[in-house]
């Protein structure tokens, strides 16, 4: 891969005390994004420090060519300039293209920023605080958010797909999607195409299960079915109740055998993420959001689930669901060992933490953190007011981070006790909104690229 652009990126120092077990984390950091900007902050607090630092990246003007190039590409299908995808305006897509929404950690105390829809990947340098664009060498493509690292290798995993077909999508969400799956050595140009087939764009989340058999790929979607004008999707209620009967259009999930080339294609509501059973290499959990796009709010569709899946030759194979009436907008599922059992954490709009036994997938507790906002979907979609936050486990699995625009407390999860919320209040949600927690394992941070 090649670092195309270092970025200038000033940094300020904040001291928070979350209390005397910040310890119990590796490194922490959480995005904040500026609003009506191309401005992105990352908050992090090294597990070797005691203050904070805020790392602060300028896109704009980075998005000039690709723009240029989707307008091409608009015109050549015969698409007004004017649309975009998901009928957002220029700055509100390009706000959600180049946002931050995760982070994935990989060696020599760099980490890779997952953008939504961008064709380089963004890679900070957590012991330097700086920061670069990397240039996969694929293309023009559009690229995964969030990917996958193999760490004995020194590999990335990542799926992209021609800007093109989103442009597509703009008249059509239905329509397939070219997607190809490809693996990178950091420490060198080029990449190797795994696979390539039919999906969607707006591609969410890659992951190789430990036994590096399967892949598991998910497209987030987003795409209502008659998404309608702006002005029918801000005022018109009897437009909203119609919303609710026709619903958003369903996501498709790829799993994929690395040895037989096999392919299974999986529909969900909005699929959102996937996590590996750290006792089972073979099981899985994927999230299904049940959410879409309304203008640039996300609006709750119903609610949400999390299928477990094992992974076979035969294909996936269901061993069980979780859901509730207030199972709602789950941005995060987490899995931990807690006192001699696997937990799922799971973040529940507006502020409940589910915690759910990953053996049988029941409800083990909830825990308030005390955002309240009344939600009904029987009659339309509710469109959110307020912004999602993020969550971690600490290693002993006893506490969870909860980090929300420029605030963070501790919770324990054995007495559901919330910690003192301490806030950096330059990042508050008046200016900014979040994305998932991160953390990064000292062992990757230290880890030189040196594979052979």
């Amino acid at each position: 891969m090649t670092p195309e652009h270092f970025l200038p990126c000033p940094s300020t120092a904040h001291r928070l005390s979350l209390s005397s077990a910040d310890d119990v984390w590796d490194t922490i950091i959480a995005p904040a994004i500026h609003k009506g900007t191309l401005q992105q902050s990352h908050l992090i607090k090294r597990a070797t420090e005691q203050d904070w630092r805020c790392l602060k990246i300028d896109l704009q003007g980075f998005e000039q060519q690709l723009a240029a190039d989707f307008s091409a590409m608009k015109s050549d299908l015969g698409i007004d300039d004017t649309l975009f995808p998901y009928h957002l305006s220029a700055p509100q897509w390009w706000g959600y293209a180049l946002a931050p929404h995760s982070y994935l950690g990989l060696h020599d105390g760099q980490c890779q920023v997952g953008l939504n829809f961008f064709n380089r990947f963004l890679h900070l340098d957590l012991q330097q605080l700086s920061a670069q664009l990397v240039d996969p060498g694929i293309g023009n493509d559009f690229l995964a958010t969030t990917n996958w690292f193999d760490a004995e290798e020194g590999a990335l995993w990542f799926a992209s797909w021609p800007i093109e077909h989103t442009a597509r999508r703009i008249h059509d969400a239905r329509i397939d999607v070219t997607v190809s799956i490809w693996k990178s050595r950091l420490d060198r140009k080029g990449a190797e195409r795994v696979w390539q087939g039919a999906l969607g764009d707006s591609l969410h989340q890659l992951a190789v299960c430990p036994a590096h058999r399967y892949v598991v790929l998910t497209e987030l979607g987003l795409y209502l079915k008659e998404p309608g004008s702006c002005a029918q999707r801000k005022q018109d209620q009897p437009y909203r109740q119609h919303l609710k009967e026709t619903g958003i259009l369903p996501s498709r999930v790829l799993a994929l055998d690395l040895q037989t080339s096999q392919t299974w294609r999986l529909s969900m509501s909005t699929a959102g993420h996937v996590e590996f059973d750290p006792e089972d290499p073979q099981v899985c959990y994927i999230s299904g959001h049940n959410i879409g796009l309304v203008g640039p709010k996300i609006a709750i569709c119903g609610p949400a689930l999390i299928h477990k899946f094992r992974l076979t030759e035969q294909g996936p194979q269901l061993l069980g669901t979780f859901s509730r009436p207030d199972f709602h907008r789950i941005t995060t599922h987490t899995l931990f060992r807690h006192r001699g059992n696997t937990l799922i954490g799971v973040t529940g709009y507006p502020g409940t933490i589910f915690l759910i036994h990953a053996d049988s997938m029941t409800l083990f507790k909830t825990i308030e953190i005390g955002a309240t906002e009344r939600i009904d979907t029987s009659v339309s979609p509710h469109i959110c007011q307020l912004d999602s936050y993020g969550i971690a486990a600490s290693a002993d699995g006893e506490t969870f981070l909860v980090g929300s625009s420029g605030s963070f407390r501790r919770v324990d999860l054995s007495t559901g006790q919330l910690g003192a919320e301490q806030t950096i209040a330059e990042y508050t949600s008046d200016v900014c909104f979040t994305g998932h927690l991160g953390l990064i394992p000292a062992a990757i941070q230290n880890e030189p690229c040196n594979h052979k």
